[in-house]
């Protein structure tokens, strides 16, 4: 046991010698046309003395990052696919819980999974291991946090070899770096809307760690707690993602629906969640999982 626990801190060592220094982030809307495909570019930033872009494909909603070189201008008069959700996903009533986009339009259900910051040790790896199973590849969206990727590095490293092998179809999602919470506050003053809070840091400081380790964030957004306010989701428009509920909470009782985007934790807070998912997704054959963005 100590042999391989001094293993795997001399991997994480290594990995983290390689990991990418990011600097001079910054929020930036630019629309260009690059490899005859529209794209915005939503942040630039360096990584050592390159400039690199955030870029949003403006017709399929992925995102990709691009070295500084000289594009083509878009000019277009019509909104594109991307900018017409981002539209509609930050307009009243912008409700205290469950802000955004709860469903979607469509035959299959959408897996997803909150990364929380958690003391418990490991992740739900028997389950994923079970539901991988079960498909060649597995769409899936991760809400990530960044106090979580600091505590779970091996474990954190274990999902990007899933993804590197095929096995995991991920869409990295922002979940906030910090994810305050505190049990004796009031939802008016926990989560992101404690006093003090700095949202645009937290969005930026989570992406930079994301792309550090050579992942490129999606435009997905998850407020933790699932609590927000007009303010902070004008600050997830300028920031250009988007916002995103669910419907189907397992563990809160939510039921799975055709178009339901499923809410599970990942980092062993809610056994319940996990149970309910493997009795559906597991023991069940008559559902297909789809991708967020593809549907969108």
């Amino acid at each position: 046991m100590k042999i391989f626990l001094v293993f795997i801190s001399i991997l994480a060592n290594i990995f983290a010698q390689n990991l990418k220094s990011v600097y001079n982030y910054k929020v930036i809307h630019k629309n260009i046309i690059y490899h005859q495909e529209p794209y915005i570019l939503i942040r630039s930033f360096n990584i050592d003395t390159k400039r690199y872009y955030l870029a949003v494909n403006s017709k399929n909603l992925t995102t990709k990052i691009i070295e500084n070189k000289a594009f083509l201008r878009e000019e277009t008069e019509e909104k594109s696919r991307y900018e017409k959700a981002l539209a509609s996903y930050s307009k009243a009533p912008f409700n205290l819980q469950n802000y955004g986009l709860k469903k979607l339009d469509s035959k299959k259900i959408f897996l997803t999974m909150d990364m929380c910051p958690s003391s418990k040790i490991g992740y739900e790896d028997g389950f994923l291991a079970e539901i991988i199973s079960k498909y060649k590849t597995l769409p899936i969206t991760f809400f990530i946090s960044g106090r979580w990727i600091e505590k779970h590095k091996k474990e954190f490293l274990e999902l990007i070899k899933l993804q590197k092998e095929k096995k995991l179809d991920i869409t990295w999602g922002n979940h906030t770096f910090n994810h305050f919470y505190h049990p004796n506050c009031s939802l008016e003053k926990n989560f992101i809307l404690a006093p003090k809070t700095d949202l645009k840091k937290e969005i930026l400081d989570l992406e930079k760690l994301l792309i550090s380790y050579s992942i490129t964030p999606s435009i997905l957004f998850r407020f933790p707690g699932l609590v927000s306010d007009k303010k902070s989701i004008g600050i997830i428009k300028e920031l250009g993602l988007i916002p995103v509920g669910s419907n189907a909470w397992l563990a809160k009782d939510e039921v799975i629906k055709e178009g339901s985007i499923i809410l599970l934790h990942g980092n062993k807070n809610e056994p319940k969640g996990i149970e309910k998912a493997r009795d559906f997704l597991i023991k069940k054959d008559d559902f297909n999982l789809g991708s967020i963005l593809q549907e969108l």
